[in-house]
This record gives structure tokens, C-alpha cells and sequence, in this order.
């Protein structure tokens, strides 16, 4: 990767753009590519840089955005590792897209690319798969798990990590963490459209993972895409000013580590929001990981 320009990022599986926020001025985005069409109006509202829906396992070798880019960023469908996703592996058609791509990287051969996924992954046969073609492409290979809170954000979102480079890797320091309290990432208002009923509260009684905003220990769980619709293990509730309550998007999102200009769309419903919030990335975490690559360190 050339140290002397900016490096250009082909994010595939680009979501709502967390890979793009992580970067900011780092680097630039020679593309950005999901089959997702509303994760992509999100994307295209932050964003100028193209920004085109594509079902990734119909890339061919030839693609001329595979070739033009320092580093590809992949965040590929986590279901297939997960146990709640019946942990399929390769054999899940989810996994098609991730399994045409490990099959271009001989031909189109990245400088560098990078890949975000559940700690599952760490171990699947789909890992197998992508470090035997890293392997035998000369490339090296990092890789990790982490979280958000051990960058100081009151978020759980525990992730596998590889980075891998033709050229060498910096490695990593131990993170500097600099907490900040729950509190900080919340709205001032409670919305009483997002107050959990009563009656959701006490059949679950015992499942809810509940924190205080006035607990400067409160660390929220997992959001995932399935928050707003599953009532546990989707996703922590707030309580506040007596009531219990579900997190506003903008607070997911801030607690995602998206910048303050970052912008959700009007016209998206909660439901919609959650959904895409829960399948994106942490901002910090991505920008943490990325900084092994010499060209994208901080």
C-alpha cells in the first residue's frame, strides 16, 4: 500500500458506513457495496463517495472496484456463526458471498483487507477458509477480539478482528481507555413511545436486562437487529425518571461511536433503525483495529 497517498477502501457488506466513519480523513472510500437498499439510502445520506447495492456473490474477477482499492473491509452476515443462527457455517446460503470473495482474493489480490464478525467466527470453517487463502497469498495476518468497553464506551459489542497485509502490519498497543458514563450518550427526553409496557415488564421480569442512567457503572448489552421486535437478548432497557424504556436510535447510534454530524433519516422508522444499528459496527472498535494497517494508523 503506498505510504505516500491516501489508501482507498472497497467496503463490501458497507451497511449504514461504519467502516467509512471509522476512517473519517484516513483514507478514501473507492467504493462502498451491500445488497441492502435502505441500509444504503442511510448510507447515501452521510456519504458522497459511490455507494451502489450489489449481491456480492456475483462479483466477477474482472470488477474493476476490486482491483482499485488498498484495502478491502468486509463485515459479512454474522448468522452464520451464531448460535441463535443455527451456527451453519459455510453451509448456511449467507455465507455464499463471503465464500465468492475469499475465492477473488487470489486473483484480485488487496494490499490489505480487514474483517469484522461475531467471536463464533473465530474457529468456522469459514476462518479456515479465509486464512488458508490469506495464507497462500503471502499475506500477514492479525488477528483479535474486542470491545467497545475496553475502549471506554458503555457498550458491549464483542468482535472477532483479522487484518492481514502484503506489505507487514504495525501490530497493536494495549488500548488507552478513557470511560464515560452511560449518561452521556442519552437523550434528555424519555419518548413515551418507547416505554416498555407493563405487562412486557413483569412476564419478563427476570430476562430484561435493565440499566440505571444514573449509574455511572451502567454498561448497556449487545444491540442487535432484532432489537424493538425481541423482547430479550436483543439489547439492553433504560430506566429513568421512573419508567423503563427502550434506547432511542440516536442513542444507539451514539453509542456505536458514529460522529456527531453522522445523520439517520427522517422519514426511518424505529424499527427500521434499530434493525440496520444492530447489523452495523463499533466506530471505535473498527478505527482501534484498522490502525495495523502502517497507511491507516492514527
Amino acid at each position: 500500500m503506498p505510504a505516500a497517498s491516501t489508501p482507498r477502501v472497497l467496503e463490501l457488506y458497507c451497511g449504514i458506513g461504519g467502516c467509512a466513519a471509522a476512517l473519517g480523513e484516513r483514507a478514501r472510500i473507492a467504493a462502498a457495496l451491500d445488497i441492502n437498499g435502505v441500509a444504503l439510502d442511510v448510507y447515501r445520506h452521510n456519504f458522497a463517495h459511490p455507494a451502489a447495492t450489489c449481491a456480492l456473490e456475483s462479483l466477477r474477477a474482472g470488477d474493476r472496484r476490486l482491483h482499485d482499492a488498498d484495502l478491502w473491509w468486509l463485515s459479512p452476515p454474522c448468522q452464520p456463526y451464531t448460535r441463535r443462527g443455527r451456527g451453519r457455517d459455510l453451509d448456511d446460503p449467507r455465507s455464499a458471498s463471503l465464500r465468492h470473495l475469499v475465492g477473488l482474493l487470489a486473483t484480485a489480490r488487496p494490499p490489505a483487507m480487514a474483517l469484522e464478525n461475531v467471536p463464533q467466527f473465530a474457529g468456522s470453517r469459514a476462518h479456515t477458509l479465509l486464512r488458508d487463502a490469506l495464507d497462500r497469498g503471502g499475506y500477514e495476518v492479525a488477528e483479535r477480539l474486542l470491545c467497545p468497553t475496553e475502549l471506554g464506551v458503555p457498550n458491549r459489542r464483542r468482535r472477532f478482528y483479522l487484518v492481514a497485509s502484503r506489505s507487514g502490519l504495525a501490530g497493536w498497543q494495549p488500548p488507552v481507555a478513557v470511560p464515560r458514563a452511560l449518561a452521556a450518550y442519552l437523550e434528555p427526553d424519555d419518548p413515551p413511545a418507547l416505554r416498555v409496557p407493563a405487562e412486557l415488564l413483569a412476564r419478563y421480569e427476570h430476562a430484561l436486562d435493565v440499566v440505571d442512567a444514573a449509574d455511572p457503572a451502567a454498561v448497556a448489552a449487545t444491540f442487535t437487529a432484532a432489537y424493538g421486535r425481541s423482547p430479550v437478548r436483543a439489547g439492553s432497557y433504560l430506566r429513568r425518571h421512573g419508567c423503563v424504556r427502550r434506547f432511542a436510535p440516536v442513542e444507539v447510534l451514539r453509542l456505536l461511536g458514529f460522529p456527531a454530524a453522522y445523520r439517520l433519516p427522517a422519514g426511518l422508522s424505529p424499527a427500521q433503525a434499530w434493525s440496520l444499528l444492530g447489523n452495523s459496527l463499533s466506530v471505535p472498535a473498527v478505527r482501534e483495529v484498522l490502525g495495523a494497517v502502517p497507511a491507516l494508523a492514527s
